[in-house]
């Protein structure tokens, strides 16, 4: 196998406009993933995948000083500019982070990976977590097979489109105990998600904070805009927006029909 990082980010987010630049202790959101992915075993290359669009140059900027890779690509394909990173790494399989996921795992992610090998699994993911703990494992042949079935403009909500068991071989990972916080958030998408992570960073003080970390920190403080309700709007392709206790139904029924593996947090 050959594992690719991809680190999916774009400056022109329009909620909160450049978020992946917005500095935490001294660094920008994007960086602080990066460190986290760098932790990972199993990975043999690390990169940004962004747009050729001249805005989103600042990122190569940030690729050389992390000693990571980049990949200029489609503007609104995020498939293409993985498929373009796969080819050119020759890559067998690759981990899709999206760039507004500061608290992405690596622990987690590593564990994802290895479930990934030894199931020999086309894509992979850990669920019943908070949004935005989680990366994706996925196999280079089942990207080709998602690609000629989608409009590849759409791939923004690639996880949509690849998680479905009927179409893929599908591993989930699940958390032993009770640890299942899915109806929580730690992605940063508006002003208040930022000052959440402002929030987590100022209370925690390990160099690579932990999504267990932070599940502990949450049963001791208040954590500002961490719990969302079954009304939390979940925007789906063809600007379909849906309550997300009607997307976790959706999710649940495809755990359901994946294959699932126990791992303890």
């Amino acid at each position: 196998m050959k594992v690719v990082a991809c680190i999916i980010a774009r400056t022109n987010s329009t909620r909160l406009p450049q978020k992946v630049l917005k500095e935490i202790q001294g660094k920008a959101l994007i960086e602080h993933i990066i460190d986290r992915v760098k932790l990972v075993q199993g990975i043999d290359e690390i990169y940004i995948a962004t747009s050729n669009n001249a805005g989103d140059s600042v990122l190569g900027e940030i690729a050389k000083k992390n000693n990571i890779k980049i990949f200029y690509g489609s503007e609104n394909s995020v498939i293409e500019r993985m498929l373009g990173i796969a080819e050119l790494e020759q890559a067998t399989d690759l981990i899709r982070i999206t760039g507004d996921n500061v608290f992405t795992d690596p622990y987690i992610m590593e564990k994802t990976l290895l479930y990934h090998k030894e199931y020999q699994s086309e894509y992979s993911r850990a669920e019943f977590l908070s949004l935005g703990a989680t990366a994706e494992v996925i196999n280079i042949e089942a990207l080709k097979r998602c690609y000629e079935a989608i409009d590849p403009e759409k791939s923004e909500y690639l996880f949509y489109y690849i998680f479905d068991p009927e179409k893929y071989k599908t591993l989930v990972l699940i958390p032993e105990g009770d640890h299942r916080k899915e109806y929580t958030s730690l992605t940063v998408d508006t002003i208040e998600d930022f000052e959440r992570s402002e929030f987590i960073f100022n209370h925690l003080t390990s160099k690579v904070i932990s999504y267990k970390e932070i599940t502990a920190l949450s049963e001791q403080e208040e954590i500002p805009s961490y719990y969302i309700n079954g009304e939390y709007k979940i925007k789906l392709p063809d600007n379909v927006v849906i309550d997300y206790s009607e997307f976790r139904k959706i999710i649940n029924a495809r755990i359901a029909q994946s294959t699932q593996v126990k791992y303890r947090l």
